[in-house]
């Protein structure tokens, strides 16, 4: 057996997931595919193709974003020497998901995620990414004290990291299994924090990160099928090129993009230049609060610009 898999801190890169997966079969946990539709085009449906008997969860099923079907990763209980697995490792999909090691039940772990699904942030609840291995990468190497909090009853989780490195993520370092597992009644969702010290976490992430939540909460307000879409661009790409360009003028948070979005849908994707620029908008640097006074009057349908 793998030398590194047998004693994997809280937080380190890994050549090879295999034998860390392995060996937490051995340990005693079962593994659990997280998996997210999005990812790939035929992601879903080779998960039914090679895994047809498997209990396949909807994760967003009982919470908030249950609307989101098609959106919804998947849980699913999985073997090591699973064709999926061998099929993901080796077309590796960009964002795919991640695998996880536990011997709680499956209810507890999917409690668990689900209570992640919404975070607090600035007095507001905003989307987490918690399916998507990279993301849960990100938090724990910038943050190895809040793995345990993060993990919850899962002992090891195998992701890529942003860099398409693999990555070992120990909930309890190297006391790996030496504790049995305590049954944990899930939180009200949400509960976990953001800081500026996990924003700091998603420095390099960020873009794609507001590109999900701003994507998703377009979808399903009531009021998405009045904005207009070019042609020929699907709503998830056109939000990424415009929350880039929200970006490079100077716009930083989340509220701000996500009215430079709601503009650019509305007056014209290459707002503000489409219109008399809003004041804010002629300045450098851009007055970010002002920029959002202005940005919600364009919005409202009997607003005036700056």
């Amino acid at each position: 057996m793998d030398n590194e898999a047998v004693s994997c801190p809280t937080y380190r890169l890994i050549g090879d997931p295999g034998p860390s997966l392995q060996h937490a079969v051995i340990s005693g946990c079962a593994l659990w595919l997280v998996l997210d539709p999005q990812s790939h085009e035929q992601a879903l449906a080779r998960l039914y193709e090679y895994e047809p008997n498997a209990d396949i969860s909807e994760l967003f099923h009982k919470t908030q974003l249950q609307n989101l079907h098609d959106f919804s990763p998947r849980v699913a209980p999985i073997e090591p020497q699973s064709p999926m697995l061998r099929w993901l490792f080796d077309e590796n999909p960009g964002n795919w998901g991640m695998v996880l090691a536990s011997d709680a039940p499956q209810d507890e772990i999917l409690d668990h995620l689900r209570s992640l699904l919404l975070v607090k942030t600035d007095g507001e609840s905003v989307i987490l990414r918690i399916w998507d291995g990279s993301v849960l990468n990100s938090l724990c190497s910038a943050l190895p004290e809040e793995i345990p909090l993060l993990l919850g009853p899962v002992r090891r989780v195998v992701a890529r990291t942003d860099r398409q490195e693999w990555a070992c993520i120990d909930r309890d370092g190297n006391a790996f299994m030496q504790t049995p597992h305590q049954p944990r009644q899930p939180l009200p969702c949400p509960w976990y924090l953001l800081t500026q010290r996990h924003e700091r976490a998603f420095q390099n992430q960020r873009p794609a990160v507001l590109t999900h939540n701003i994507s998703e909460f377009l979808l399903h307000e009531k009021s998405w099928p009045v904005l207009p879409l070019p042609p020929t661009e699907r709503l998830r790409p056109f939000v990424a090129r415009h929350v880039e360009r929200g970006m490079e003028l100077g716009l930083w948070c989340a509220e701000a993009l996500e009215l430079f979005v709601r503009c650019c849908l509305l007056h014209g994707e290459s707002f503000p230049d489409v219109r008399p620029v809003p004041a804010p908008f002629s300045r450098s640097p851009i007055d970010e609060d002002m920029a959002i006074l202005a940005m919600r009057r364009i919005c409202n349908p009997g607003g005036n610009h700056d």
